[in-house]
């Protein structure tokens, strides 16, 4: 078992996925103003690969991004063992309702419309990282 100090400092970490650099800096600056630890990449690859080695308490997905789409990262987070416990909450401008559903349907837990309100993004950031998550054997 993890000292509580790495336990708290582990229950703050968020990591968000998006391509555009300002969207990334944007959430930076929101959600480490509000004691949070926060990680970002410019790709579902790179997000699949970091979320592995810090194992965060939130992943934000934008799902219009190259390559691997945040709909395809959301069903690879929740293929690798480790990692399927994580919320996942998208957060992107696509609000169509078949936009919604595919990303139930591939395993998300919450789905945010940018652009979004600051402080109802804070209030969804906490309601899940203070979510008890299950421990990974």
């Amino acid at each position: 078992m993890a000292p509580p100090e790495i336990a708290a400092r582990k229950s703050r970490i968020v990591l968000a996925a998006d391509d555009q650099p300002e969207n990334i800096m944007m959430l930076e600056s929101l959600i480490e103003s509000q004691g949070f630890t926060f990680f970002g990449v410019g790709s579902g690859a790179e997000c699949l690969s970091l979320a592995q080695r810090i194992s965060p308490r939130l992943i934000l997905l934008d799902i219009q991004m190259p390559e691997l789409d945040g709909f395809e990262t959301c069903r690879r987070l929740r293929s690798i063992y480790a990692l399927k416990h994580i919320p996942v909450a998208f957060l992107t401008a696509r609000k169509a309702a078949n936009d919604v559903r595919a990303g139930m349907l591939a395993g998300g837990d919450d789905f945010n419309v940018k652009p979004f309100d600051p402080e109802k993004l804070i209030a969804r950031v906490v309601h899940w990282t203070a979510r008890r998550a299950p421990e990974a054997a």
